[in-house]
């Protein structure tokens, strides 16, 4: 027996009349081997939202390219008759996974956040927010944590949190407050090493993927760190979408300085915080992702097991139809893939400007720091004075080419583009043979347009590029702004869905939207607000509305002030009590009850209230809003780009039954 004690479970029951002197025995159909594993990660400030996209693109995926059949789980996602009630816990309701014993899916959602310490809980309008007011759930906890922690580098994830005395993006939905010490990404790292380990610890030639979405890259990137440190084998394959990570060392004046400044510590990490000051340099941040990826590749140091071509003997338990053939499919062990969007402007902003965005260059330019010996001149010889020191130097890196031939990117846009080879311009497919080059802006784009205006502030953007390649230029030239696409080309290239089944047109806005009635020009696609985000909502500070309406004066009779006069304290509240009385408000809860928030006194003897909505009103009408896309999620959230694109390794797993693995939480205080 390993380290992990293996849970018992069914692989096949029958029904059978025994009795004696049988001449045959019954048979009992068994369940398939399911073709490995793959360990979906979710992002920062989010619960699970794509899961569902995945695992039945995942699934569907599988199904064509086997031969045979999978059942994906369920997932309880919001429905239309969900904007019109209230859930006390929705965190506890919606993108629920549910588990059957019909269910047939190699898929593990991974789960990971953050959770306060009960005492510095407190309230806001019904909602549990930590110590700096960012909204929890009913376990004093949030999945990802706050949107602010995200990191472009992996040092990071040991720093401190974001401080943020000001939210200068104004998002109700995504609010950015100061948040806690980064560390529980550190212990969700290791709790996904952990999770490798005891799938492997089962059976050691058990396959294991990850497919990641945004920071869960990151911590992926870090959980292979971890087991590679230890002498462990590393996942057979990595699908990275989206990642905010980083190899641009050179932030904006203004990002910079916001990184002077630190929110929550943790405890533990305060007499170290020291020794991460500053930004780690590009050549860092390259030499790091070139490690991991290496690592991967390398593997257990061992040939794969089993052999691609021997899946459809007896003894490998049905993994692969009758008509499936080796030479038809591809072996996926040993591999790391970037799945990135240049229309994604999460990770386009100034202070990340992350390779989910980007894209990995050619050559990455940027700083590198170097051990150099000390020497001072005499008489114009260079004597060494026996000491080193660190020295920054400037480098231009091939980046793409150091992360070698197994490493492989993907582009997912639905930008068109001139094909040299054929003079069409056409929308770039995904699966052409490879190499081929994507300008990621031509002269004639700008990089924000596609997005509502709300989401173009603070944003990168590349640099504008002829295209073709402009032939007059140095190698190095004609290659800023270009990206090879090394991803293997598929036996059906498709174009990118980075709609999925949720995008709201401009045209389509709801006419009660916020949204609804801007300039053309600053007009752009939307999705619903789900039910999770709503809440949050309540806590940004801004996620309550309010109108002016003339009031009785809350002194009983008509006062007129030598000067308009503001109304405060104990009179707002009598302002407060009549208005719900009138309203039919007072037999309520404090949750559906309004609240005068400001009022004058003026010279003429009326009275000007403010008068706020209710929580759970706001509540109603978030859940019915919609909110400007970032198309951050548009890979991972797209059944279509999984069933057709995505190709985790697949090739082996003895666990006929993974439920014991179906869902993994891991909150950290």
């Amino acid at each position: 027996m390993g380290s992990y004690p293996k849970v018992p479970y069914v692989v096949g029951e029958e029904v059978a009349l025994l009795h004696c002197e049988r001449t045959v025995c019954k048979k009992v159909k068994i369940r398939r081997n399911l073709p490995g594993n793959i360990i979906v990660i979710h992002g920062v400030n989010d619960v699970g939202v794509s899961y569902k996209a995945v695992e039945h693109g995942l699934c569907e995926g599988l199904t064509q390219r086997l031969g045979r059949g999978f059942t994906p789980a369920s997932y309880r996602m919001p429905v239309a008759a969900d904007k019109d009630k209230l859930e006390d816990d929705p965190d506890a309701v919606f993108f629920k996974r549910t588990i059957t014993k019909d269910i047939n899916s190699p898929v593990i959602p991974f789960y990971w956040g953050y959770r306060e310490v009960g005492e510095k809980c407190r309230t806001v309008n019904g909602q549990f927010v930590d110590r700096y007011g960012n909204r929890l759930d009913k376990d004093l906890s949030k999945e990802g944590g706050p949107f602010g922690n995200a990191t472009s580098s992996l040092p990071d994830m040991w720093r401190p949190g974001m401080y943020a005395p000001a939210d200068p993006m104004g998002d109700a939905l995504r609010p950015l407050k100061t948040a806690p010490g980064r560390m529980y990404m550190v212990l969700a790292a290791q709790r996904l090493a952990a999770l490798i380990s005891m799938i492997r610890d089962y059976d050691a030639d058990d396959t294991v993927s990850i497919v990641a979405h945004s920071q869960g890259c990151l911590l992926s990137l870090l959980a292979q760190a971890m087991l590679m440190e230890k002498g462990l084998a590393p996942a057979d394959n990595l699908i990275l979408t989206h990642p905010p990570y980083s190899l641009v060392d050179s932030l904006p004046l203004l990002m910079r300085g916001a990184a002077w400044f630190d929110g929550g510590e943790d405890a533990a990490m305060k007499p170290y915080y020291h020794l991460l000051s500053g930004a780690q340099t590009m050549g860092a941040r390259l030499k790091t992702l070139v490690n991991i990826v290496s690592g991967v590749v390398k593997g257990n140091g061992q040939a794969c097991k089993p052999p691609f071509a021997e899946l459809k003997k007896d003894e490998y338990r049905g993994m692969v139809g009758s008509r499936w053939q080796s030479a038809d499919d591809r072996d996926n062990r040993r591999k790391v893939y970037l799945y990135f969007c240049p229309e994604d402007m999460t990770v386009a902003l100034d202070n990340i400007q992350g390779i989910g965005w980007d894209g990995v260059p050619d050559h990455a330019s940027g700083s590198e720091l170097v051990e150099e010996e000390e020497t001072s001149s005499l008489d114009g010889y260079s004597i060494s004075s026996g000491h080193t020191k660190i020295v920054e130097h400037k480098q231009v890196r091939g980046a793409l080419a150091e992360l070698g031939g197994r490493f492989y990117q993907r582009v997912f846009s639905n930008k068109t583009r001139l094909d040299p080879a054929t003079g069409k311009t056409t929308v770039s497919l995904v699966g052409k043979p490879p190499p081929f080059d994507f300008p990621l802006r031509l002269p004639t784009e700008t990089e924000q347009s596609h997005v509502e205006v709300s989401l173009r502030k603070h944003r990168a953007q590349h640099q504008a590029v002829a295209w073709p390649v402009n032939t007059r230029l140095s190698k190095t030239e004609q290659r800023n702004g270009i990206r090879t696409i090394t991803g293997e080309a598929l036996k059906q290239p498709v174009a990118a869905d980075l709609r999925g089944t949720s995008q709201i047109d401009p045209v389509n806005i709801p006419a009660t939207s916020m949204m609804r009635n801007r300039p053309v020009a600053d007009q752009g696609p939307a999705d619903e607000v789900d039910p999770c985000d709503a809440s949050v909502a309540l806590t940004s500070g801004s996620g309550l509305h309010a109108t002016a309406e003339d009031r009785p004066d809350p002194a009983g009779y008509r006062r007129f002030p030598e000067r308009d006069e503001a109304i405060r304290g104990a009179e707002l509240a009598l302002m407060t009590a009549a208005y719900n009385k009138e309203k039919k408000l007072d037999g309520k809860g404090p949750l559906d009850q309004r609240k005068v928030i400001a009022a004058t006194r003026y010279t003429e003897g009326n009275v000007l209230a403010t008068i706020q909505e209710s929580p759970n009103e706001a509540r109603l009408r978030w859940q019915r809003e919609v909110s400007a896309k970032s198309f951050h999620s548009s890979i991972i959230g797209s059944a279509n780009n999984h069933s057709q694109v995505s190709r985790p390794a697949w090739l082996y797993t003895r666990l006929t039954n993974n439920s014991g693995f179906f869902s993994c939480h891991f909150f950290i205080a």
